[in-house]
């Protein structure tokens, strides 16, 4: 999710074909076959090629789409921004987020999930480019979704919603920001329509934010009221509890 994104009809055709699968949804991809000279290899590409495809598949053969995914993303991510939501989603995945349990934070001497939490923030908020355009276009929106989340810890939202949204904002950025900021091949056809998602997804990603916001905002002045009425009474016990022991 951050660029580097192959397109189908970039493809097809050239290398495969793709006809209806039988009995089954979809397609099916049959490659063409291509002799070697159809590519502009060199002759040390022809050798190292074979020895990618056999380290690849002892190294990644036996492991899931979600570590894989990972490996990418510590490995060859753009930016440090980038691996930094990328170690924040890795640890939201790998909880039961169907229960508030604790999170692994790996020795970061007992503090709390929500001290946590905030502190991943902070260094994805350190980290944020400033050296890019559509960054910087898009950096008051992360803001306001940053300070959201920070609401969503305050109020001890499950972190089945926190991950949620954190791939909301995640899908708003590559969108917007990052499959323009890197990529490769792409035609100016395929660029243009990029833009018009980007401008949808913005306005889209807005709304919601906005949404979500106002909701937690409003629980957050229902807990202030229950707080206040809460000490009010209190306070009236403690009045009363005195005048007795003072009659006594």
């Amino acid at each position: 999710m951050y660029g580097e994104l192959a397109n189908e009809h970039e493809f097809s055709g050239r290398f495969y074909n793709a006809p209806l699968a039988i009995g089954w949804d979809g397609q099916q991809y049959i490659p063409k076959e291509l002799h070697v000279d159809a590519f502009d290899v060199s002759e040390e590409g022809l050798e190292v090629i074979p020895v990618a495809v056999d380290w690849t598949v002892h190294e990644f053969g036996r492991k899931n789409v979600e570590e894989i995914k990972q490996h990418q993303y510590e490995e060859y991510a753009e930016n440090e921004f980038i691996r930094k939501y990328s170690e924040l989603r890795w640890l939201l995945s790998t909880i039961d987020l169907g229960k508030q349990e604790r999170l692994e934070n790996y020795g970061s001497g007992g503090e709390s999930n929500e001290e946590y939490l905030k502190r991943q923030l902070d260094e994805m908020m350190a980290a944020y480019p400033d050296d890019g355009e559509r960054y910087d276009d898009i950096k008051t929106l992360y803001l306001r979704w940053d300070d959201t989340v920070r609401l969503m810890v305050d109020q001890s939202v499950e972190y089945s919603r926190i991950a949620e949204f954190l791939d909301d904002f995640i899908r708003t950025l590559s969108k917007v920001v990052l499959r323009f900021a890197y990529n490769q091949n792409i035609s100016d056809e395929r660029l243009a329509d990029w833009e018009e998602d980007a401008a949808e997804e913005q306005a889209d990603f807005t709304t919601h934010l906005k949404d979500v916001r106002s909701e937690l905002l409003r629980g957050r002045s229902r807990s202030t009221e229950l707080d206040r009425v809460s000490n009010a009474y209190s306070q009236t016990i403690e009045e009363q509890i005195e005048q007795l022991l003072a009659q006594e």
